[in-house]
């Protein structure tokens, strides 16, 4: 598929490690919970982190620029159906631990996602509901979370049997907090096309709705369609395109909610698809778009290649490859 790459580059950053040994619990071991956040207001950016570089990049960017709400990329299964960050890091890891409390002590929140590109997603690796859900709630209470993010792609969208497992397990979870006093937001990443989500994503959100899911947004992956285009139009169109859609499947939901259900996740800099190239005057068309029509979330990929490169026009893991200053994409879409 043509997304089965977007996350490939730090694949070689991870294979390096011996699960069992970094799985193993240490002598520094984390308290068993990070401290609880505030939360997220009704609009908010929360680029994506990733959990392979240090845990410090989120305190370097929040004394950069004042963001304050990170995705953290990615919760995947490590040694079988273990819930892990990257696939090799415990979710109680101290680093993250730590790098969590301070982030909310100052204000800001963290946001897990789940899946990707690269590795084994646990909605595969755990093959009941019971033991899918038994992973969502160790990372969810680990962390303290009150939102989720399921990023779903290439051929683990195809596979219903798992999808359905997904929606049941986190359906009960949100019902069970809700019984608690907890709130859990649940949001969906999925690949889509300057047209639109594919049907395969519908059918996914749709799976949701009769599960009792109550999906809180609908983040779509606007990058690496195929051919060179305008890539801010092209973010803003299936925007447009998305709004459709959920209509279709929310059918209650005025417009004004319906685009309150709406994330939008750009590439910065030089896509997988090495012709397209997301720009800094990209980034400005799409967060003037978001602000007019009210979109709950924007994000973008990544927070470690929010700087420019040696030479622009390069596809790199560790920067964007188009001209910019250091983060300048985290200030343009907060």
């Amino acid at each position: 598929m043509r997304r089965n790459s977007r996350y490939a580059l730090a694949v070689a950053a991870a294979a390096s490690a011996t699960v069992a040994a970094v799985l193993a619990p240490s002598a520094s071991a984390a308290p068993a919970a990070a401290n609880p956040g505030p939360g997220f207001p009704a609009r908010y950016s929360a680029p994506y982190a990733e959990t392979w570089n240090s845990p410090s990049a989120l305190a370097n960017a929040r004394n950069a620029t004042g963001q304050k709400y990170f995705t953290l990329a990615f919760v995947i299964a490590g040694n079988g159906c273990n819930a892990t960050f990257n696939g090799d890091t415990a979710i109680n890891n101290a680093s993250w631990t730590s790098a969590i409390n301070s982030l909310r002590a100052a204000g800001g929140d963290v946001i897990a996602s789940f899946g990707g590109a690269s590795g084994t997603e646990l909605g595969l690796a755990c093959t009941s509901v019971s033991t899918l859900k038994a992973q969502y709630k160790k990372v969810i209470d680990t962390l303290n979370l009150t939102r989720v993010d399921l990023d779903i792609e290439g051929s683990t969208l195809n596979n219903t049997a798992a999808n359905d497992r997904r929606n049941k397990a986190l359906a009960q979870l949100q019902s069970e907090y809700a019984t608690a006093g907890r709130k859990l937001d649940v949001q969906y990443t999925l690949p889509v096309n300057p047209t639109g989500l594919e049907q395969n994503s519908i059918n996914l959100l749709n799976n949701a709705k009769s599960n009792a899911l109550t999906v809180n947004l609908v983040n779509i992956m606007t990058m690496d369609y195929g051919p060179a285009m305008n890539m801010g139009k092209a973010a803003t169109d299936a925007a447009t395109a998305l709004h459709d859609q959920l209509g279709r499947i929310w059918t209650t939901k005025t417009s004004a909610q319906l685009w309150a259900m709406e994330g939008n996740t750009p590439m910065i800099g030089v896509n997988d698809t090495q012709a397209e190239v997301f720009s800094t005057a990209n980034a400005t068309t799409l967060a003037n778009f978001a602000a007019s029509k009210g979109i709950q979330e924007l994000s973008f990929w990544s927070l470690g290649r929010d700087k420019a490169c040696a030479t622009n026009g390069q596809l790199s893991d560790t920067c964007s490859g188009t001209s910019q200053s250091a983060y300048q994409f985290t200030r343009t879409l907060r």
